[in-house]
């Protein structure tokens, strides 16, 4: 009896001693399941594997930052926040998290059935830059659309991951003629020379523009390009190829180009007579002001609109007045661009004209008005950006998030956060691409 006795405490001790530290490993190889679920992209799996987990032990914040993350790919903004802001409460966020549930965010939008959405997606990514997206723009950047593989390339460009990119680079040889100028303009701006075989090709493509493209790159590339092919195109006989050779010589600034971009604000077709006028603003030649004010009274409105835009980057002080006349055109885009141009020029009282057209019944209007304000007087432009954020149109509520991205730094995190629920999924994406780089600036800075 005593022996059995004896038995039973030694049984007993050692269910005392097992008692903590089963559970614990019960948990780990729950854990562990649940983060092999989320490496195979089974994020359904993941997420119901590490709710019974927290269910049982709501202590466990890995499993709450993972679970986070898990349902960014799940396209669940609402409840990833949820996780993330239990971890802020309890000071156990990790500094990238909101980062990377932002990622996942736009990993999940770039399957949607929509090519606006992806597209949205595509372009969101270069906010975030290229730490932990390099996943989600390799499938933006063979998506079946020409469009969100565009946008992507100009991702890849701004996230200085052009050249890395063996996508970007067959991108060159797209069927699509505006991939193929979007792959070689973000080739060229790479300032890697490993590139310049790939874009010596496109010498010979089938497409005038493409070419022309080309050769820009190659210039880019400081590979000898005589100036005269641009010249030459810039007088040939499709207006679609003249507008192009003209904006190319305004973004070389080749001085030579002057007279022919003067000549172009003359161009029978109005598009030509746009480009024209953009580029002598690209240019920066302060003698072609004459020619631009004089423009403002051209009969198509988007050349009023590029010459007035034009006159603000020249800083043409001299074009002050015939700018404020300009503020009273009939068009509501060359009101917002000569107004815009205007408080570049230190004519303050000018931001109210944009602010009016915040009003204007043309949400493109509206949008571009939100843009511009951030562009020319970022002092201004977040409390115009707030109030957009319950405009009815998408494209403006888009525009108001740009605006704070860019403007508002840490500022602009709570209103980012909401328009990450926004009902329409492009206004969801941007909000996600400016969240998770403004959430990283904040951290960089150590404003915690």
């Amino acid at each position: 009896m005593h022996r059995i006795i004896s038995h039973l405490f030694a049984l007993a001790a050692g269910l005392l001693f097992l008692g903590p530290t089963a559970p614990a490993s019960a948990a780990a190889d729950e854990f562990s399941g649940a983060r092999a679920a989320f490496e195979r992209k089974d994020y359904d799996r993941a997420v119901r594997m590490l709710d019974t987990l927290i269910s049982a032990g709501p202590g466990q914040a890995a499993a709450y930052e993972l679970r986070a993350v898990a349902q960014g790919y799940r396209g669940r903004p609402e409840e990833a926040l949820s996780d993330f802001d239990h971890l802020a409460r309890t000071g156990k966020e990790p500094g990238d998290l909101l980062r990377r549930l932002c990622a996942g965010l736009l990993s999940n939008l770039l399957t949607h059935d929509q090519e606006l959405v992806r597209g949205a997606a595509a372009a969101a990514l270069a906010e975030l830059g290229p730490s932990g997206t390099q996943t989600a723009l390799t499938a933006a950047l063979r998506d079946p659309s020409p469009r969100v593989r565009t946008f992507a390339i100009q991702s890849a460009g701004r996230m200085g991951r052009a050249a890395a990119s063996p996508a970007v680079r067959a991108a060159a040889g797209d069927p699509d003629s505006n991939v193929r100028i979007a792959a070689l303009s973000a080739l060229g701006l790479s300032k890697d020379s490993s590139v310049i075989d790939t874009i010596r090709k496109a010498l010979h493509d089938k497409d005038a523009i493409v070419q022309l493209v080309a050769r820009e790159a190659l210039v880019r590339l400081k590979q000898p390009q005589a100036v005269q092919p641009f010249l030459a195109a810039a007088r040939d006989f499709s207006p679609a190829v003249r507008g192009a050779a003209m904006g190319i010589l305004g973004r070389l600034k080749d001085p030579s180009a002057l007279s022919v971009l003067t000549l172009g604000l003359h161009d029978p077709e109005p598009s030509v007579r746009s480009f024209a006028a953009g580029a002598l603003g690209d240019l920066g030649a302060a003698s072609a002001v004459t020619a631009l004010v004089d423009a403002l009274s051209d009969q198509d409105p988007y050349v009023r609109n590029f010459a007035a835009g034009s006159l603000g980057r020249l800083n043409a002080k001299v074009a002050i007045p015939a700018l404020w006349g300009a503020v009273k055109d009939s068009d509501s885009l060359v009101r917002l661009a000569s107004a815009e141009a205007l408080v570049r020029l230190g004519e303050g009282e000018a931001a109210l004209a944009i602010r009016e057209l915040v009003k204007n019944p043309d949400y493109g209007v509206r949008s571009a008005a939100v843009g511009a304000m951030a562009r020319s007087d970022p002092s201004r432009a977040m409390a115009l950006a707030l109030e957009a954020f319950d405009d009815p149109a998408p494209r403006v509520r888009v525009a108001a998030v740009q605006a704070l991205g860019r403007v508002g730094g840490r500022t602009a995190i709570p209103y980012l956060r909401r328009a990450l629920l926004d009902k329409d999924l492009t206004v969801h994406a941007f909000a996600a691409g400016h969240l998770g780089a403004v959430a990283a600036d904040r951290k960089q800075k150590g404003d915690n």
